[in-house]
């Protein structure tokens, strides 16, 4: 007799895909535990055997959308020529046709969605966006310093003014206007970067 074995993912990867699919299409507030185990096809004792809460959930959804993100850019990084095209490349990947939202959209909506955590659940969710917002920053400053900028003031100053264009970039995006706002933002960045003069 052959036996065959079940391909079904766990319960666990079920749970964050379907929690993944739903967060971001219909928003997190608005999408109940009862509704993600139906979709998931998992019981309710999986949820808090494996992430205990669906705050936490909430947290794994943006903590595997940033590492998807985060990806993404990495990928355009290390064909990029230079520190301004690795730069460039962050407003590229808000163009990326890809699942389950535009990069960078996740944590926007999250951040609009909890905009005064009262409780530790809600807590760890900011922190998560946070955690985004900072590697955004951190990847901006690092680049800008390879392109030879040494004045921390001048570096924050600039990294501060790309990352608001870049949130801009993602808003518009958000909005269904993907295209023209990346290409706009990403025009806007190059003239910020063309000011700075290329290491000697």
């Amino acid at each position: 007799m052959t036996s065959t074995r079940s391909t079904k993912p766990a319960p666990r990867e079920r749970l964050l895909a379907t929690a993944t699919r739903l967060f971001s299409s219909d928003g997190i507030r608005a999408v109940g535990i009862d509704r993600i185990l139906r979709e998931a096809g998992v019981a309710k004792a999986s949820l808090y055997n494996t992430y205990g809460s669906k705050d936490e959930l909430v947290v794994a959804y943006l903590r595997s959308v940033a590492d998807r993100d985060r990806e993404l850019w990495q990928h355009r990084a290390d064909r990029a020529a230079d520190a301004r095209g690795r730069v460039l490349a962050l407003f590229d990947i808000i163009r990326e046709r890809v699942e389950p939202s535009t990069p960078g959209s996740c944590h926007i909506a999250a951040a609009i969605e909890f905009p005064s955590p009262s409780t530790d659940g809600e807590r760890a969710i900011r922190e998560a966006v946070s955690d985004q917002r900072h590697w955004i920053a951190d990847t901006l400053r690092a680049e800008l310093i390879a392109m030879g900028l040494q004045d921390p003031d001048n570096i924050d100053d600039l990294a501060d003014r790309l990352a608001l264009l870049h949130d801009g970039a993602v808003t518009a995006a958000m909005l269904g206007e993907a295209h023209t706002s990346t290409m706009t933002a990403r025009a806007m960045a190059e003239l910020i970067l063309g000011m700075i003069a290329d290491p000697a």
